[in-house]
């Protein structure tokens, strides 16, 4: 599976593998209704769901050999839409589980750069040289439910022979 869809299928895979901590679901597309009771664990107060969003992406040909031999290298622009949903009731207690998901997503991220694609064709390249962090402002309900909103944004590069 190439394109957008394997690049999505693939960081899912990658993402999901091995439990990451308040990391509850990871989708490929925007669900219509984020359930966060979907994999929590009983006592589990901050849950949290990964979406895959690839806002943008440009492809550029290198000929390696001459005109009818060479590569498209197709780059996406990735953004990991993190929504987090927390039941503590210390605000402190709340940004502490946040700041360790998206570490831990990071390190995730870092830890391979294939994301698990052994071809290191379909993902050549991912969250290299840069990811880029934008957070969102905590927001409590009046039932005391704190949400936190970040993007994790970073390059997926694509390496096709053409």
């Amino acid at each position: 599976m190439a394109g957008r869809t394997g690049v999505r299928a693939t960081l899912a895979t990658f993402l999901s593998r091995q439990p990451i901590e308040t990391l509850n679901q990871v989708f490929t597309s925007f669900p219509k209704r984020i359930n966060f009771q979907v994999n929590s664990q009983p006592g589990q107060l901050t849950r949290s769901a990964v979406v895959i969003f690839i806002a943008a992406e440009n492809e550029k040909r290198l000929a390696i050999g001459g005109a009818t031999s060479g590569w498209k290298r197709v780059d996406y622009t990735v953004i990991l839409q993190v929504y987090t949903h927390s039941l503590h009731r210390n605000a402190e207690d709340v940004m502490t589980d946040f700041d360790i998901l998206i570490d831990n997503i990071k390190e995730r991220l870092r830890s391979d750069h294939n994301f698990g694609d052994t071809t290191g064709n379909l993902v050549w390249q991912g969250a290299e040289p840069v990811i880029i962090g934008r957070y969102g402002e905590p927001a409590t309900s009046d039932e005391g439910a704190t949400e936190v909103f970040a993007e994790l944004e970073f390059v997926v590069t694509e390496m096709i022979q053409a």
